[in-house]
């Protein structure tokens, strides 16, 4: 669930909303300063974006090996079964999209995976691999191209009909509040987590609860 309609048995959170119901031009004025010039020099370096609405096993799985590189180096949460399920019950309900950022040689240097209902479009994940490369240059560039692939899915949503765009949730981290900052938008309160309709997903959760406690 993730829903700004108040629930007490969901932990509630801040997020930011940017409303696709702006023109494209009010949209790209809302950006700041640096961030239209670093997207601005992405469109210039050959990239090229796959939108996958009906993703199969293998594109999920194969984002997973890519996002747990990612969690390795970023020292975060993997995505484990109970994350591919998930994402395999909302590909079941038509409400998986994932889109990656290619390179000239066909290599993906990002993901980004929404939930979409049609008028909202959530970010449920992001990973790049810029921590994994020793070159500045190189570097730079894949950090211009996951701002470059985060402004045309925002695109993308606007085109195809949706009213909101919503970030994922901000976080304590500086430098991802500042990343997500810098697109605009609304900073709302959500209420945002799993619900459980049976003893068996009640039980689930609490297992899952107790693992990431454990880290």
């Amino acid at each position: 669930m993730h829903s700004s309609i108040p629930n007490n048995t969901l932990p509630k959170i801040e997020t930011i909303y940017i409303d696709l119901t702006k023109t494209e031009e009010e949209l790209y004025t809302k950006l700041h300063r640096s961030n239209r010039k670093q997207i601005n020099k992405a469109s210039s370096y050959g990239f090229h974006i796959e939108v996958l609405t009906q993703p199969t096993i293998e594109d999920i799985r194969e984002f997973q090996t890519f996002y747990n590189q990612f969690a390795k180096q970023t020292k975060t949460y993997s995505c484990d079964s109970f994350h591919l399920s998930t994402m395999r019950l909302l590909v079941d309900q038509n409400a998986l999209i994932i889109t990656k950022l290619l390179n000239e040689s066909e290599v993906v240097q990002c993901y980004r995976v929404y939930i979409s209902d049609g008028d909202i479009a959530f970010s449920l994940y992001s990973a790049s691999h810029f921590r994994l490369s020793n070159k500045t240059e190189e570097k730079r560039k894949l950090s211009e191209g996951s701002r470059y692939l985060l402004w045309r899915n925002i695109l993308y949503f606007k085109e195809h009909n949706h009213l909101t765009y919503d970030m994922g949730g901000l976080t304590t981290n500086e430098n991802i509040w500042k990343f997500k900052m810098e697109f605009g938008g609304e900073v709302i309160s959500v209420y945002s987590g799993y619900e459980a309709n049976s003893m068996i997903g009640k039980l689930v959760l609490w297992l899952r609860s107790v693992k990431m406690t454990k880290g």
